[in-house]
């Protein structure tokens, strides 16, 4: 009897500490699956989405160092990771974390292993360096290829902390071992919700990390990772089915003001609001990302044309201009969005992403709210920014001509003076328009020495006629650049001191949208230009969103009737009327009117009968160079004098 009781119970015994063994086995193997998977995802999102191949080659710098330090601490280094580890191919520890590793080379061959099969490895081992770490910490050491590029270039190795399944498996072995059949039953009873407790913890560990590493902690969108995988996959689905894929990028307009005026909370709250009404706009399979600030990415496939992506983005700003309530207060958004369509604007990710970007700054810009990718707007396009660079040099070497459009009184048909254009004189695409350089020049630094070249050239030109007996004066357009620089007024004042022409012979025009970068500026800059003595006029006038009463408070002499209303001011009773207003506006706050686009004698007469007092365009003349600006402008005055003095002639007579 006692034989069969001890033989009973050593069997329960060992069928007790068999079961520890086998547990043990299972929470290992479940704890070193999840975190091969776990250091496989970090590898293939993370890791690459940040890493460079440099990091590879060999011991990282410093601020290398410093930086990967951030990366790791803020989205790989969370509940249970560790440890980080990087390896060249050869096996050295190009970066760890734990600093005094790097530049070692392990004794075990794994990480060499893992490079040559392109495979995850998983071990245990126990960290006792106290870099971060209790004393001999118990842990998954697992490896995994990384491919950068298309090429093995290196191993990634994290550290994650098996102790609460290691203290979960080993602490019920000596209850086990000490109790018979009943208590091996309570045990078969309570083991297994503890593993499953175990592997559901870590199983949501990784799920968080994985959340956090692809999804914005503010809206709970997807980020950029998480939106750049997806385009690539619809890129993938669009080259196989031959369709077209829209990718946009939003922003809201004035968010800067909500923050300054609001705070941050209430711009946070805003930020979320946003979120919420974007995702709701779209359509199923499309996706909503925030990148960060007010910066959000939309992704729409299976489009049948390009405008289908024309109306998304319509229905998004739809959404976001909706008012918001926040602290009781009634707000306005806008949103500006720029679209890139696969594959007409690129066909790779960062392609369409910078394209989307650039298209997004063009309606911004343009104030239209959305806009489609535009090559001939881009001025950081590889064409523009070597433009961009020949530009330089033609400044430089004088490359840059000037052509004269004449301005004509409608009321005694002199020529009352001459706006300055710009050409490029190009030694391989030949004669260039402004438009062709002059925008990516408002978008860098050379739009200062752009502007005082024309000056400089303009002026002398003004001087030169005037010797020859030719009282003309001449218009030269600033940027918004132009206006918030201060030494402009004395740079303008030395100009004049130098060709020795009056003051007032030298214009200066800006447009409504220029005034509006910085007002205050602006308006201390004009008032000490008009200390100067030189004309003051706004270009363009009725095509920008300035406010009249400012305009009032402005030093100005002229006022230009944009060419959009005057070329269809025959045709349209719209333009008629504004054409009309706005003469009589400027003639009320004591301005010159000119209007600009005259193209025929019909658009000439009506407008000398509505009082305006100047035109120019091509019903006169183009844009002439210099010499040629000085004959006709001689002609002119010949055939008016010859006229005048025959009309004299008839009247004695």
């Amino acid at each position: 009897m006692l034989r069969v009781l001890g033989t009973s119970v050593v069997a329960i015994v060992l069928a007790g500490a068999a079961m520890i063994v086998y547990t043990g086995r299972y929470a290992l193997d479940r704890a070193e699956s999840n975190a091969s998977a776990h250091t496989s995802f970090v590898a293939r999102t993370i890791a690459r989405q940040n890493l460079r191949l440099t990091d590879f080659h060999g011991p990282v710098t410093a601020g290398r160092r410093a930086a990967l330090d951030r990366l790791f601490r803020h989205q790989v280094l969370l509940d249970g990771a560790l440890r980080v580890k990087l390896y060249s191919p050869s096996g050295v520890v190009t970066y760890s974390n734990a600093h005094d590793l790097i530049g070692t080379r392990p004794e075990e061959d794994t990480a060499d292993e893992v490079f040559r099969t392109q495979r995850t490895a998983t071990d245990v081992t126990h960290l006792d360096d106290g870099g971060g770490t209790g004393p001999n910490t118990k842990a998954l050491e697992t490896y995994a290829p990384m491919v950068m590029q298309g090429t093995r270039v290196g191993v990634i190795e994290i550290y994650q902390d098996y102790g609460p399944v290691a203290a979960a498996a080993s602490s019920t072995f000596w209850p086990v071992a000490a109790v018979l059949g009943v208590v091996l039953f309570i045990l078969y009873l309570s083991l297994f919700p503890l593993l499953r407790r175990v592997t559901r913890r870590l199983r949501r560990q990784v799920e968080e990390i994985e959340h956090q590493a692809m999804h914005d902690n503010l809206t709970g969108l997807p980020n950029r990772v998480l939106f750049r995988d997806r385009v690539e996959q619809a890129l993938h689905g669009a080259k196989r089915n031959d369709g077209e894929v829209a990718v946009m990028f939003l922003d809201l307009d004035r968010f800067k003001e909500v923050n300054d005026t609001l705070g941050h909370e209430s711009g946070d709250v805003l930020l979320r609001e946003v979120g919420q009404r974007l995702a709701h706009s779209l359509r199923g399979g499309d996706t909503i990302a925030r990148l960060g600030g007010d910066e959000f990415a939309v992704l729409a496939s299976n489009l049948d044309a390009a405008d289908d992506a024309l109306v998304v983005a319509r229905k998004l700003r739809q959404a976001v201009e909706s008012p918001f309530t926040l602290r009781g207060l009634t707000l306005e958004v806008e949103a500006s969005i720029g679209i890139a369509i696969f594959p007409e604007h690129g066909t790779d990710v960062d392609t369409l992403l910078r394209h989307a970007d650039v298209a997004m700054y063009q309606s911004k810009e343009a104030h239209s709210g959305v806009g489609m990718y535009s090559p001939e707007r881009d001025v950081y396009s590889p064409d523009r920014l070597k433009l961009l660079g020949e530009l330089r040099r033609a400044i430089e070497q004088n490359e840059l001509v000037l052509f004269y459009q004449p301005k004509v009184s409608l009321r005694t048909s002199e020529v009352v003076g001459f706006e300055a254009l710009v050409r490029w004189q190009h030694p391989e695409q030949g004669l260039l328009t402004p438009e062709r350089f002059v925008p990516f020049a408002e978008h860098t630094g050379l739009i200062k020495p752009l502007t005082r070249y024309v000056m400089r050239e303009a002026v002398r030109s003004c001087a030169k006629w005037q010797e020859h007996g030719l009282e003309l004066g001449v218009a030269v357009n600033l940027s918004a650049r132009d206006l918030l620089d201060l030494n402009l007024p004395d740079e303008v004042r030395l100009l004049l001191s130098e060709t020795g022409i009056s003051p007032a012979s030298f214009e200066l025009e800006i447009t409504e949208n220029t005034i509006l970068s910085d007002p205050v500026r602006t308006r201390t800059i004009l008032n000490r230009l008009k200390a100067l003595g030189v004309r003051l006029a706004i270009d363009d006038f009725g095509s920008g969103y300035s406010s009249l009463g400012y305009l009032k408070r402005l030093p100005l002499d002229v006022l230009k009737i944009d060419k959009s209303f005057v070329m269809t001011m025959m045709a349209d009773d719209d333009s008629a009327a504004i054409v009309r207003s706005t003469i009589d506006l400027a003639h009320n706050l004591g301005l010159e009117v000119v209007a600009e686009g005259v193209a025929t004698e019909h658009i000439s007469a009506a407008l000398a009968r509505l009082r305006c007092d100047a035109a120019q365009g091509f019903y006169f003349a183009g844009p002439l160079p210099e010499d040629e600006a000085a004959r006709w402008a001689a002609e002119v005055a010949f055939i008016r004098a010859a006229a005048i003095e025959q009309l004299a002639a008839r009247s004695v007579a």
